[in-house]
């Protein structure tokens, strides 16, 4: 029977990646390490899961070198993705397509429920919110903040310093004006609110003149075009303080927007859907949120399993 590797082997096998991503082996290294996969059955295993990883990880090495990172700060990303590879199980999934895999990259994340706040090196505040992932890239010319998923409440900091602050998505970048704004990674698209001062909205494929946003007013913008401009109020970022502040909004709404923080599948049919809610819900206790809904609408609560949740109209 094989020996599986364990922490220890998963950090020689990361050692000898990193080493060889940096430069070409010498003839030496190449012999060291081929006697070091030899050695031990648990070498050899543990290697192949790291030739699996890069397989399916194409993009590794340059995600690593994107961020200048150290050859320790290198090994400790890649022995974290091996052991939780390892500790899943892994079986060749398509990784890229799993986003709690491929954010294990990130500098900042958060997991489906969980919130957190950060403080940068030039005093700025990010709240991230669930399922949220960041990569901060501070140097001569800018301050940026690459949002891989999810959703973050941004107050820039030091009004001394003279770089600019972005904030970069998949559709394109926010350019802070001295301000406090929520940036929130959808499907396909960005969707920006403005809380204080401006900031101003570039999407990758438009070449016209950013799009200027104002406190107060927030938008939706793809890689080709921004949206129009619509009213964004304090209570948008009430998931700041753990709350969602919902005014007559449909229950489909606010189901969907509960589903963001507890895994599984939350689900309600079209007819309770358009009920209509109005109510402070705290974002940590979903269970309870959904009992005080049954307790106050004519709606069914039914759990299959803690992950799977039905909620259907009664009457």
């Amino acid at each position: 029977m094989t020996a599986a590797p364990d922490r220890k082997v998963f950090e020689a096998a990361a050692s000898w990646y990193v080493q060889f991503q940096s430069e070409p082996p010498s003839p030496a290294q190449r012999q060291a390490w081929q006697q070091w996969v030899e050695s031990n059955p648990a070498h050899l295993a543990a290697w192949n899961q790291m030739e699996q990883l890069q397989r399916h990880l194409g993009a590794m090495p340059r995600d690593l070198t994107r961020r200048a990172l150290s050859p320790t700060q290198q090994r400790r990303q890649v022995l974290k993705l091996l052991l939780i590879l390892a500790g899943s199980g892994y079986v060749g999934w398509n990784v890229q397509k799993h986003t709690a895999l491929s954010n294990v990259w990130a500098d900042y994340s958060t997991k489906v429920g969980q919130r957190r706040s950060i403080e940068l090196a030039d005093g700025s505040q990010i709240h991230l919110n669930t399922n949220t992932a960041i990569d901060v890239l501070f140097d001569g010319q800018q301050r940026l903040i690459r949002l891989r998923s999810g959703e973050i409440l941004v107050r820039t900091g030091k009004l001394g310093d003279s770089r600019a602050f972005f904030v970069e998505t998949e559709e394109g970048r926010i350019q802070a004006l001295g301000t406090r704004f929520s940036v929130h990674q959808l499907s396909a698209k960005t969707r920006v609110g403005v809380l204080e001062d401006r900031v101003s909205i570039q999407p990758n494929d438009q070449q016209s003149s950013p799009r200027v946003l104002n406190a107060g007013e927030g938008v939706d913008f793809r890689s080709d075009r921004v949206g129009a401009i619509h009213p964004y109020k304090l209570s948008e970022a009430a998931w700041i303080n753990g709350q969602l502040i919902v005014l007559d909004t449909p229950l489909g709404e606010v189901i969907r927007e509960l589903g963001r923080y507890r895994s599984g599948v939350l689900q309600c049919d079209e007819r309770a859907a358009r009920l209509r809610v109005s109510g402070t819900f705290r974002l940590d206790s979903t269970d309870a949120v959904l009992a005080n809904l049954q307790a106050s609408l004519p709606i069914n609560v039914r759990y299959f399993t803690r992950y799977w949740v039905s909620i259907s109209q009664t009457v």
